[in-house]
Parts: C-alpha cells; sequence; structure tokens
C-alpha cells in the first residue's frame, strides 16, 4: 500500500472482487496474494476504481493536513477552485462559499476558469495558425496521461499548452508573487499527480469531498456566516472558462473566441468512447485541420470522482451554464493585468510509452493450461477476472499482474475436483439432496449400500445426479424432514430391508440442499465404532449423575455440619 499515490488501495478492505480490474481502463491494477494494487506507472490517476470498489479499498489521498500545514506558514496561501463547485454546494450561494473559504485561513479565493480562459486564448491563436493535423487539448491529465503512456503515436498532437489549473496558478503568482501558496480544490483526481509533478506552480490539491469533510471538521456552515466584508473572487471574476468542466465547454468558449472554419471541433467525454475515437486517428487524411477536446470523465468534470453530488449530468449542465450567465456584462480583467505568464509547456507532448513485452504463443499457451484451459472450448472469456479474454488474462499472468485462481471457472473446478476425490474417498455412503429429492451428487459407497440395480447405474452414470431419491430408498422421508424443518437429525439407526444401517442427514444450504451420510453397522469396523459412541454416551452419562449426586451429599452433608456447629455453639454460650 502507497499512501503516497494520488489514489491507492487499503489492503485490508480489499475483497479481491475484481472489479476494479474490470472497470479501469488501462489495467493498471497487479493483483498479489489475492489483494489489488494499483501500479503507478501504469495508472493515468482518472480515479474511477474509487467509485466502483464495492468495499471502500480504493482510496483517494486526503491532502488536508497538508493544506493546513500552509496554512499555518507565514506565506498567504489562495485557492484555484473549479467552476463545478456551483454544481457541488447546491445549497450555498457563492459567496456563502467563498466565505467559509475564508474563515479556513485562505488569503484569497480565485476562479480556475481564469486559467481555462488563458488556455482558449492561446489555443484559438495556435489553431488560427497552424497548418493542417490533429490537435488535442491538454486540458484533461488524465487523457494527457493516457495519450502518453498508451498512444504515444498522438503525443505530438496534443498542445503544448499548460492545463487550465497549471495557466491559473502561474496567473497568481504573476499577480501576487512567486512566493504565495496555490491550492486546487475541485472535482479532479488527476490534479493530484499535476500538483506533485508541478509543484512549483501547485502546492496542494483536494477535491470537494475532501471540502465538505474539513467544513465538518471545523464546524464550519457557510450558510450561516455573518459576512464581515465583501466575499467575492479574486482579482476577477470569470466569464467563458466557467463552461469548462462540462463536456464540449472547451469547444464553445474556443468558437467564441474565434470560430474559425478551416477547423473541425470536437468533443469527446469517458474513456471507453475516448478509446474507439482515436483507433485509426493517425489515418486521417492530411488536408484536415481536427482540434479535439478529450474530457476523461463520462459527461465532462461535473461528474469527476472527487464529488459527492448525484444529480444528473442535465441538472449539473445548467446549474453551470446558470453560473455563466451570471458573469454577463462583467469587464474582462485580464486587460488589468501588465504582463500574462508565459503558459506554454512541452511537458504535453513528451511521450511515456508503456514498454510491454512480447511473449510467445508458446508462453500465452503454457500460461492458460496453468489455469486449467487446455483447449479452446476451456477459454470461456466470462470476464469473471477482470479482463476481457482469457488470453488477456493469460499474458496479465505472463506480466505478475494476475494469479491463476482469480479465474472463477478454473477455481470451481480446482474446489469440485477436490470435493469429488474426498467425497470417493470416504469409506461411508455420501449423497447430496436438492429440494426436489433429487441427487445432486453421490459416490460409489452409497450406491454400493443401497444395492439393488443402483451400482450398475453408477458406473453407467458417475454420482448419479438427478436421479430420484424416492425411487431408491425407502427411508426418503428422513430427508424430506430434515428439508422442510432446516434442522439437523443426526445419528438415527435404520433398518433397510434386513441392513441396518446408521444415517446422518444435516442440512448444507437451509431448505435447498441437504447431504447424508449412511454407514452399514455390520461392518465390523463400523460396528465397533458404534459400539464404542454408545460406551461413551453411557459412561459420560453415569459420571454426570454421579456428579450430580456427589454435589447434593455434599451440599447436604455442609448444611448439617453448619447447624450441628451451630446447635454446639448455642450450648456452651448456655
Amino acid at each position: 500500500m502507497d499512501r503516497m499515490q494520488p489514489v491507492y488501495t487499503e489492503i485490508n478492505n480489499c475483497q479481491d472482487c475484481y472489479k476494479c480490474i474490470r472497470e479501469c481502463p488501462v489495467k493498471a491494477i497487479r493483483i498479489e496474494s489475492d489483494r489489488a494494487s494499483i501500479v503507478r506507472d501504469l495508472c493515468i490517476f482518472c480515479g474511477g476504481c474509487t467509485l466502483i470498489c464495492p468495499s471502500g479499498a480504493k482510496k483517494v489521498r486526503d491532502d488536508v493536513s497538508r493544506v493546513k500545514l500552509l496554512l499555518s506558514q507565514d506565506k498567504p496561501v489562495y485557492v484555484s477552485i473549479a467552476p463545478s463547485f456551483v454544481t457541488e454546494f447546491t445549497t450555498y450561494t457563492t459567496e456563502e462559499i467563498i466565505a467559509g473559504l475564508k474563515m479556513l485561513g485562505f488569503e484569497g479565493i480565485s476562479e480556475t476558469a481564469l486559467g481555462a480562459e488563458l488556455v482558449s486564448a492561446e489555443t484559438a491563436e495556435i489553431l488560427h495558425k497552424s497548418s493542417p493535423g490533429v490537435y488535442i487539448s491538454s486540458a484533461c491529465p488524465s487523457a494527457v496521461d493516457y495519450i502518453r503512456k498508451y498512444r504515444p503515436e498522438l503525443t505530438s498532437s496534443i498542445l503544448d499548452i499548460y492545463s487550465p489549473l497549471m495557466a491559473h496558478a502561474a496567473l497568481l503568482r504573476k499577480i501576487y508573487g512567486d512566493d504565495i501558496r496555490v491550492v486546487f480544490i475541485g472535482p479532479c483526481v488527476s490534479k493530484k499527480n499535476e500538483s506533485d509533478d508541478f509543484n512549483s506552480l501547485i502546492d496542494v490539491a483536494i477535491t470537494f469531498k475532501d471540502l465538505r469533510n474539513w467544513f465538518e471538521e471545523e464546524g464550519i456552515l457557510p450558510g450561516l456566516i455573518t459576512k464581515t466584508e465583501e466575499a467575492g473572487f479574486v482579482p476577477f471574476r470569470a466569464k467563458d472558462g466557467s463552461l469548462y468542466p462540462l463536456d464540449g465547454g472547451m469547444v464553445t468558449t474556443l468558437k467564441n473566441i474565434k470560430n474559425d472554419p478551416s477547423v473541425s471541433y470536437m468533443h469527446i467525454s469517458g474513456m471507453q468512447n475516448i478509446e474507439a475515437a482515436l483507433d485509426g486517428l493517425t489515418d486521417l487524411e492530411s488536408n484536415t485541420k481536427l482540434f479535439l477536446e478529450l474530457l476523461v470523465c463520462d459527461g465532462g468534470c461535473i461528474n469527476g470522482p472527487g464529488t459527492t453530488s448525484q444529480k444528473g449530468t442535465v441538472v449539473k449542465n445548467v446549474k453551470i451554464e446558470n453560473f455563466r450567465k451570471e458573469s454577463n456584462g462583467i469587464t474582462d480583467g485580464t486587460g488589468l493585468i501588465r504582463e500574462l505568464p508565459e503558459i506554454r509547456s512541452a511537458f504535453c507532448t513528451v511521450s511515456q510509452p508503456i514498454v510491454t513485452q512480447d511473449y510467445s504463443e508458446a508462453d500465452i499457451q503454457e500460461a492458460l493450461r496453468s489455469a486449467g484451459k487446455t483447449s479452446k472450448a476451456d477459454e470461456l472469456n466470462c470476464g469473471g477476472c477482470g479482463y476481457n479474454s482469457c488470453r488477456d488474462f493469460a499474458i496479465a499472468m505472463l506480466k505478475d499482474m494476475a494469479e491463476r485462481q482469480m479465474c472463477v471457472s478454473y477455481m470451481r473446478k480446482v474446489a469440485s475436483d477436490k470435493a469429488s476425490v474426498l467425497l470417493q474417498r470416504m469409506p461411508y455412503g455420501v449423497v447430496l439432496i436438492d429440494d426436489s429429492l433429487h441427487v445432486i451428487e453421490s459416490n460409489k459407497a452409497f450406491a454400493d449400500l443401497v444395492g439393488n440395480d443402483l451400482p450398475a447405474l453408477w458406473s453407467a452414470r458417475p454420482g448419479l445426479q438427478g436421479a430420484d431419491l424416492k425411487k431408491m430408498v425407502g427411508y426418503h422421508k428422513i430427508f424430506s424432514n430434515v428439508l422442510s424443518s432446516g434442522n439437523d437429525l443426526i445419528d438415527k439407526n435404520i433398518d433397510d430391508k434386513g441392513k441396518l444401517m446408521n444415517l446422518s442427514v444435516f442440512t448444507i444450504q437451509k431448505h435447498r440442499i441437504i447431504c447424508g451420510i449412511i454407514q452399514d453397522l455390520h461392518q465390523p469396523g463400523i460396528m465397533q465404532q458404534q459400539v464404542m459412541r454408545q460406551i461413551r454416551q453411557v459412561v459420560h452419562e453415569n459420571m454426570s449423575t454421579v456428579q450430580k449426586v456427589a454435589f447434593l451429599l455434599g451440599e447436604n452433608a455442609a448444611r448439617t455440619e453448619a447447624m450441628l456447629n451451630s446447635v454446639v455453639s448455642g450450648y456452651e454460650k448456655l
């Protein structure tokens, strides 16, 4: 467990359900000793696993303590708050949220959307001057990570521009000085990774969930704060940048700046949609100028993993749109800044491809065989292990990312084989019965004990699966009684056509599956065990009686002695 990662696994909570593997778009999960861990070098920090983990084992790093440390120092701390805060804190006004943040000790509250507007202006300029080709937005850190690691052939298409958060942090430092501290608050988990990589710009990133918990911890209810000063954003209010959390928000801002007819604009959200959309992109006609806005979170940042709001995407979109409309008539404040920060960076265009080893077909087949898949028919591709196919699972095993016991069909077969071996080696007759009194499985000893034509039937149909117990034995009502009552019946001697047998019936699944164990009491070994059991029972009952008698006699003797002593003592006093 590495708590220093933006996303990590609480190992003790992991229930090895493999749901995180199924949902992870890049399969950045390693299974070791039946527990899932996140491989940092493979992860794109989309945070999706934290939303779907049923046991809550996938955690987002809580950086509130780091923010508190910053606030305890003598440097002013500014907040860069994502515009989607209006979809998260719907019961509070903007002024109330700002007042609540000021109560926590922040010097000033500013909108990340200001950085988005700088990015839009720079992007529009590049697209206008550029030649035909594919241009990909650098706004979403997870999308950038995905391309750099898993689609390196497209890395050169990413615009070499800061993300909105980085641009905003650079703007704040340009205005208020390099010695300030900048804390991001928003719905994004990958911003934590961004703050780790660019800590000279962004000191700490926390989520809306973190902020909610912090407010509760401090007992702050923003709606009840008495505002003693004007609560507003610094240095000024953003405008179109507020649309960035929406799917297509950046495209809208670009068209508002310069709707260049030579550019085709497209916006795609959701990791599965992005994967499908990028296929074949390198074969696009060379005379096309295409801009792609990619957001890993389905529906946009408003549905990021750092949010708690359960409102639908449409409701959230309307909230953002209305928040944007509130800024109508506000003068663009960037003109008041004498010198805008440089927001170009080659970081995004440097690929970091994941090096994958090629495995031979022989290696893959051997891995499949180790999981009990000896033929093509054994490859069910059920997805129970979290991988899309058995071959993918085999390759993951070769990479030491998976263990063979992850295969459900393999483990089921292993369990079945073990149970069958144990069943057949037992010296007693064993039969499993369902709620219709039909045989689920039995061993040969059971068929031999029942006799008649059953041994021959067992040889033809090992296990007697589906056979009707009522047609095989006369004591089937005992099984019926245990099924209906749900209670166990232990050690009942029965006489079946001159055979003296001991029958034990017990419940496996109440009212659904029961098990019967039959012993022939005429067999010498079995007879001796039965006699010894009865002798032990008699001895136990007699010893209990003796102990009770001794207790009563001892108690009576003690009372008699106490009474006599009392009489003697009284007589001596006279």
